[in-house]
């Protein structure tokens, strides 16, 4: 059996200061639960100019999102288990347990805006949406959008961008959800909200959307013949960074409708935006401090630390 790794949903606000969350599956068979792995993998300053890096929380269920907080508390979503695994500080105290939080949906996702502001969302399988918000100390089931939620992101309680099935675009000005007419039917898997009349979203067939208070339009789309997928979107050092999956990093030019592959080697998976714009990426985490000079480490990292382990085995 050939094993393989993925990573996906990098957050943090520099290479330094991160988590991350990571698949390990048959490479023929592809990522199944419970016959796989996830795990969230954490990245800390050691001495000199290298990275203390760790694996916990292994699980043979489908761990959907990662969101770590400015404080570097852990969220992690769950679909399988349908509960968010919480963590008070990563950074600080790696052998503290998880905390189990159940929301009793499969949960798609999550992401917040301070420890007091997390939100977590999903769909069960009759086809009902859910949101949750959590406020530091208990989650409450909140309004949801009408459709089934991939992403959200936004800058403020009353400037949030949900986006999704479908093509849906909606946004929550602190008392209900707004619907978006969009130009695609597509799934939009990533939203980054760069002020209150500059939205960006990108499609699982390609398409690079961008929007303001008053609509949407498509800007751009995945490069070379077909639907290919775009799988992450930043504003970042006054530049659009879009993350093309295995067509590598690219970055719009000016205002226009173009983009430029900036880095083709990067299977890139996802951005976050901090001190430092974070690129997760199939087999290793990157960032850049200045959009020209680029780092990564921990290549294959779980692969080889779980090198001869069964697989399942998370104990």
């Amino acid at each position: 059996m050939e094993i393989e790794t993925a990573n996906y949903s990098a957050s943090g606000p520099s290479f330094d200061a991160c988590y991350y969350l990571c698949q390990r599956y048959d490479a023929e068979r592809g990522y199944k639960p419970f016959e796989s792995e996830c795990w969230v993998v954490t990245h800390q300053p050691a001495a000199g100019d290298t990275t203390d890096m760790g694996a916990r929380l292994g699980s043979t269920g489908w761990l959907t999102r990662l969101w770590r907080s400015p404080s570097g508390a852990a969220f992690v979503s769950s679909s399988t288990d349908a509960l968010v695994f919480f963590h008070p500080d990563l950074d600080g105290n790696r052998s503290a347990p998880f905390t189990k939080m159940k929301l009793g949906v499969p949960l798609n996702g999550v992401w917040g805006l301070r420890d007091e502001y997390v939100l977590a969302w999903g769909t069960t399988y009759e086809g009902t949406h859910h949101l949750y918000r959590y406020d530091g100390k208990n989650w409450n089931e909140m309004s949801a959008p009408d459709f089934e939620v991939r992403a959200i992101h936004g800058l403020a309680e009353d400037l949030l961008y949900a986006v999704g099935v479908g093509g849906g675009v909606a946004r929550w000005d602190g008392q209900a959800w707004k619907r978006f007419p969009v130009p695609t039917n597509e799934v939009l898997n990533s939203v980054f909200v760069a002020g209150p009349d500059e939205i960006y979203a990108t499609g699982g067939s390609g398409s690079l959307l961008e929007g303001s208070a008053h609509g949407w339009g498509k800007i751009g789309e995945a490069p070379g013949p077909g639907p290919k997928p775009l799988l992450g979107v930043a504003k970042w050092n006054k530049e659009l960074w879009v993350a093309a999956g295995q067509a590598g990093l690219f970055k719009r030019v000016g205002t226009g409708n173009q983009l430029e592959c900036i880095k083709p080697n990067l299977w890139a998976t996802g951005l976050e935006v901090g001190q430092q714009l974070l690129i997760c990426c199939k087999d290793v985490i990157v960032s850049t401090a200045d959009g020209q000079r680029f780092r990564g480490s921990g290549k294959n990292y779980v692969l080889q630390k779980r090198k001869g382990k069964a697989l399942g085995d998370v104990g």
